[in-house]
């Protein structure tokens, strides 16, 4: 009796181009989706981990290219796993990062494409059985910011998209504390006819600027997990429903302003353009932080939180590696992308860094 289902579309990581398949609930078949598109120096280490399930994992590497002291340091951290059962790679995951860690530092993934993509550049994959999803790692910190279709477009909008995305999460994250900085606090850093307009808007909202934006945050985050959580045909009656309660009606109670709604919508929206749940749980934290620090310091909380922030940045570690470990070339491609004639790896993550050459 066959209990897996066949290949599929993908749902959760959806391109404009690009292949279709996604992985699926069976190892030997994710498998077969990479090897067919890696063919020669595909290595495979096989364990079994979980007390009870004895669940079958795959560390997938490319010989040639990937660090062996990775792949070892992912083995042993694998081998000294004591849990039950391995139910999904969500397991593993949680038990190779550091928990002190806010941002994320493996991907979860259900594409075939874009993990060969990740084996070609020095990492490794981890497989589990009866998961759809693959884990990445180790992933550094503009690696969250790229999609599969950044290598199928063309360099320049492909470069656009990425300062976009770059400008995306930094409004997400300072722009609610940056409205109330300027709205409570440091009048003088805008010009005096749109801080007229801000606290016109504001003018009968019993509340201060600080409740509303959080009661602003909470609600959104209450309607995004109910959209998520329900079936796909009640889903959008409560997005319609909730835009309704959260838009219109909500202004004329006279309990939010309208710009706040704009700033908490731009901001929110903003957040939602990166596919990894990990990271948008991590702006949601930091968002909260720099509105918390801008109420009681304005600016100056703002640029507390901010120093905060790029400190945690610096202070990531996964697998030995920095976050930030880029060398020159891969530090301007995470930015720009380039049409050169010789393509290079990381060379923190590899040796080999020539592309389509061997050591």
């Amino acid at each position: 009796m066959n209990v897996n289902r066949s290949v599929s579309d993908v749902k959760s990581e959806l391109t404009i181009n690009g292949s279709k398949d996604c992985f699926i609930e069976d190892i030997d078949t994710n498998y077969s989706l990479i090897n067919k598109r890696i063919v020669k120096d595909l290595c495979c280490v096989d364990l079994n981990i979980g007390r009870y399930s004895k669940t079958k994992i795959k560390v997938l590497y490319v010989s040639s290219i990937a660090d062996i002291r990775l792949v070892n340091n992912i083995c042993n951290r694998l081998n000294n796993i004591n849990i039950d059962a391995i139910i999904d790679s969500s397991y593993l995951k949680n038990s190779l990062e550091d928990e002190n860690n806010l941002f994320p530092t493996i991907i979860e993934t259900e594409r075939p494409d874009k993990s060969c993509m990740a084996l070609l550049e020095g990492k490794a994959l981890i497989l589990v059985d009866n998961s759809p999803y693959v884990l990445i790692l180790p992933n550094l910190f503009f690696d969250f910011f790229h999609t599969p279709d950044d290598y199928y477009q063309k360099a320049i909008n492909t470069s656009f998209i990425r300062i976009i995305r770059l400008i995306a999460f930094i409004i997400s994250i300072f722009l609610p504390g940056f409205f109330i900085a300027v709205t409570t606090r440091n009048y003088n850093l805008v010009p005096i006819n749109v801080l007229l307009i801000f606290k016109a808007g504001r003018a009968f909202v019993p509340f201060s600027a600080f409740i509303e934006a959080m009661f602003m945050i909470i609600s959104f985050e209450i309607l995004k997990e109910s959209d998520l959580r329900m079936s796909h045909a009640a889903s959008s009656s409560i997005s319609i429903l909730g835009g309704l309660i959260l838009g219109d009606a909500a202004v004329a109670a006279g309990i939010v302003s309208p710009i706040m709604i704009i700033i908490i919508a731009i901001s929110s929206i903003a957040g939602l353009i990166f596919p990894s749940q990990e990271l948008v749980n991590t702006i949601r934290i930091y968002k909260i932080i720099a509105l918390i620090m801008s109420s009681l310091f304005g600016i100056y909380g703002l640029i507390m939180s901010f120093l905060t922030l790029t400190y945690n940045i610096f202070d990531t570690r996964i697998f030995g590696y920095k976050y930030l470990d880029y060398d020159k070339n891969e530090l301007l491609d995470s930015f720009f992308k380039y049409n050169t004639k010789i393509k290079k790896r990381n060379s923190h993550l590899t040796n080999n860094k020539i592309r389509g050459k061997y050591k």
